[in-house]
């Protein structure tokens, strides 16, 4: 399969040479051509919205446009196009668009101008307050419904939003501006305040990534940039830090480059590897858009052949809410078959997705979108993760960027081996009490490094549980599932597995207990309700 390697909002420039001409009635036509293709060319249209939720967007459309310009008529069918709420569906391609000379990113707290041509340097480094009057944040809000993205994952959204905030057309489709051609935009720097008037001047594709722009001024200033921006405009490169005894390669799309397979590149590397002394080998796909995962084999076949670097502590994955498509898969197949160690942001796409888009070119405008055409099965059905969580959380700030600092590659520098968080609970609750492993599980989450996994650490527990009580040791179970619904009060899960742990144990009043608190907290949940009755505690 080819994923797109970068799925982005691109109708607003394509439909620029014909959308002044175009009719109502021409625009009309392309609205019911969308709406009824859109169905066709989507393997699942309505897996996150109803068909009466669509009908209606196109109602409201069809009764709008003779009160739209163009830009709003083309923001408007793209949202459209988005609204299956799928990674690979959505406008897609990179449009030629000229964009206004900034190149914006976000960090924790805001959106920061990270470089911009020499007259405007005065501006880089600084916080984006408004354009053209409207804060920064209702802004980057509004150019969410035009990112293709996985539901309830927000990593495209920070990628691509603030690309689309230096974009024209789509500012002005989205009433930001009153104009495609001009732009005020205000930025804060150290406590003053910065109005950059502006004209769009720069193709959209260049403000992605980070590539240095020839004649532009960049917050990191002229000093030698961290090894992860050394070469972003490579596929793939390779360097090894002697001190460090660490092969560090970088991976940014998964595709053959103009004089090398995805396949020399790393037999080449491993070979590498296996004559220097290495102590670590990191993977960096922070970068990586996705691509062919068609590619990926060598790279895990590769990997598993390499027993001294195979095991934990000794390889590492850095990801980013730019690790997505190929790149997630590559990520899946990494977790399922190595020891890999993953480090710095969650991935920017669900684990199993929609993908393989088919494109729909509207006849009068022009502009194209893409549809997922197929469900990617990655890994198993009853993972329904939103991403993949680092073990190791390592957030990149403005700050760090204009130090050269990186976050990701020091946390892989200064790792030292830990039980990982069942290995430390069920040691704790083997060696001690109840109140050791919930000691053991604090101490767990109150360590930063472990931001990302917070959210999946009560599923975690609880198949530790399972996995202890199918092993036949039942009080141990039981510990674990106590220790488990104590750290988590209004979990009806919880509560419904340590039913089960009383229920292996014969303690029945406990158990009934658990069941009913499981349903208190959450009436549906089923499984409490037939252990109820399956105990006599309930009537069918």
């Amino acid at each position: 399969m080819l994923f797109a390697l970068i799925a982005v909002f691109n109708g607003v420039a394509q439909a620029q040479a014909t959308s002044k001409t175009l009719t109502v009635d021409q625009w009309r036509a392309d609205l019911h051509y969308l709406a009824d293709q859109m169905p066709r060319a989507h393997k699942n249209l309505f897996h996150t919205m109803t068909p009466e939720e669509f009908h209606a967007a196109v109602a409201r459309l069809d009764a709008d446009i003779p009160h739209l310009n163009a830009d709003e008529i083309t923001v408007r069918l793209n949202e459209i196009a988005t609204m299956p709420s799928d990674s690979h569906t959505g406008g897609h391609g990179l449009p030629p668009e000229q964009c206004f000379p900034l190149r914006l990113r976000l960090s924790s707290d805001g959106i920061y101008v990270e470089s911009a041509p020499l007259q405007y340097s005065v501006a880089v480094g600084g916080r984006l307050i408004s354009i053209d009057g409207m804060p920064s944040a209702t802004v980057y809000s509004k150019t969410s419904a035009l990112v293709a993205q996985d539901p309830g994952n927000p990593g495209l959204q920070e990628v691509i939003g603030p690309v689309f905030m230096t974009a024209g057309h789509i500012l002005h489709g989205l009433d930001v501006t009153a104009s495609p051609d001009t732009a005020t935009f205000e930025v804060l720097k150290n406590g003053r305040h910065v109005k950059l008037n502006l004209v769009p001047s720069v193709p959209l594709e260049t403000l992605y990534g980070h590539v240095p722009i020839a004649g532009w001024a960049d917050a990191r200033g002229s000093s030698s940039p961290p090894i992860w921006l050394s070469h972003p405009e490579k596929t793939f490169w390779w360097t090894y830090l002697p001190a460090k005894k660490i092969f560090y390669i970088q991976f940014n799309a998964v595709s053959d480059a103009p004089h090398e397979t995805v396949a020399h590149f790393f037999e080449t590397a491993f070979t590498k590897v296996r004559k220097l002394p290495v102590d670590k080998l990191v993977l960096d796909i922070r970068s990586n858009w996705g691509g062919n995962n068609f590619l990926l084999k060598p790279i895990i076949v590769g990997l598993i052949r390499l027993p001294s670097i195979d095991r934990r502590g000794h390889l590492f994955v850095i990801t980013s809410r730019n690790t997505y498509s190929a790149a997630q898969n590559l990520v899946n197949r990494l977790e399922f078959y190595t020891d890999a160690i993953f480090v710095g942001q969650p991935t920017g796409q669900h684990v199993n997705s929609y993908g393989d888009p088919t494109m729909i070119v509207l006849p009068n405008s022009g502009i194209r979108v893409g549809m997922a055409s197929l469900w990617w099965q990655d890994i198993t059905e009853r993972d329904r993760r939103i991403e993949t969580d680092p073990e190791i959380a390592a957030d990149p700030t403005l700050a760090d960027y204009v130090a050269n600092r990186d976050p990701a590659l020091s946390a892989i520098m200064h790792y030292r081996p830990e039980l990982n968080l069942e290995d430390s609970i069920q040691r704790a609750i083997v060696t001690g009490s109840v109140p050791s492993g919930s000691a053991a599980y604090k101490a767990y989450a109150a360590n930063p490094i472990h931001e990302y996994v917070l959210a999946t650490m009560e599923a975690r527990i609880n198949t530790l549980g399972y996995r202890l009580l199918n092993k036949g040791r039942a009080a141990d179970a039981l510990a674990v599932f106590t220790v488990n619904a104590e750290a988590n009060p209004n979990s009806a899960n919880a509560e419904d597995s340590l039913g089960d742990g009383f229920s292996a144990l014969g303690d029945r009043a406990k158990a009934i207990e658990s069941y009913r608190r499981a349903l208190q907290i959450d009436p549906k949940i089923q499984s409490s309700r037939e252990a109820l009755i399956r105990l006599g505690a309930l009537t069918p």
